[in-house]
């Protein structure tokens, strides 16, 4: 296995981590952005931020939505290093 990682293979990862992290609903919702790791996550980040919206007033539902912003947030500094290599 080589050290150097290509573009395609840390676009396959942003999005499979991606996925894992919105789930299957926002991640098929994004699909258009498969390529632009960066916007899909943008995108999933404003998805994510809507589900909190609507989580507000239930403590489980707020928790889950917090830590899937937390991660989305992880993702987009990822994803920022993937563009500018």
């Amino acid at each position: 296995m080589s050290n150097l990682v290509t573009e395609k293979e840390a676009i396959q990862a942003l999005n499979q981590l991606v996925a894992v992290v919105v789930g299957r609903r926002f991640a098929m919702q994004t699909e258009e952005y498969r390529d632009s790791p960066s916007l899909r996550i943008e995108k999933c980040h404003r998805l994510v931020l809507n589900e909190y919206s609507q989580a507000i007033g239930d403590p489980i539902k707020t928790s889950q939505v917090k830590r899937k912003l937390d991660s989305i947030n992880s993702l987009a500094v990822l994803a920022k290093i993937a563009d500018t290599t």
